[in-house]
């Protein structure tokens, strides 16, 4: 899934019912569309209206850093501190080249710019506990037959 986007008033398709949300995805193996394509497609992908009636379905495959929120801070195993801007997207404080991410286990700073709850801090801790962001990387590569964005 690349976008969800939520429209008030409607769209104006020219169908209906008029979506109120539109889903963008990507097929299998794609992880961004360059534009132009030489397609139909905007750039963005596939469109989905989920009010449309139409049956449709997805299925997780997983969620890389589910316990990490856009904006959370972390000190990483070499208390190099980071700051979590999605899955693929850290940018480390200290201003060197990203390398290879952040190193397991990852301890919570803040969240969001504030502090966090012991519950936050224990589930980031735990969850990051085992294995690396360079695994989970290769994992999602594995499942997406697609590779970060560029």
């Amino acid at each position: 899934m690349t976008a969800v986007d939520h429209h008030d008033p409607p769209l104006e398709t020219g169908w209906l019912p008029r979506p109120r949300q539109t889903v963008a995805v990507l097929r299998r193996g794609v992880s961004y569309r360059e534009f132009p394509d030489g397609s139909h497609l905007d750039g963005s992908g596939y469109t989905i209206h989920p009010d449309d009636g139409i049956p449709f379905g997805f299925e997780l495959l997983m969620r890389p850093y589910a316990h990490l929120d856009l904006g959370d801070e972390v000190a990483d195993a070499t208390g190099r501190a980071w700051r979590f801007d999605g899955p693929w997207e850290w940018t480390p404080f200290d201003g060197e080249p990203v390398g290879t991410g952040p190193g397991w286990p990852l301890v919570l700073l803040t969240r969001a710019g504030a502090p966090w709850s012991i519950e936050q801090a224990e589930a980031v801790a735990a969850s990051t506990v085992n294995r690396s962001h360079q695994e989970t990387v290769r994992d999602w590569m594995s499942l997406t037959e697609a590779s970060p964005t560029p």
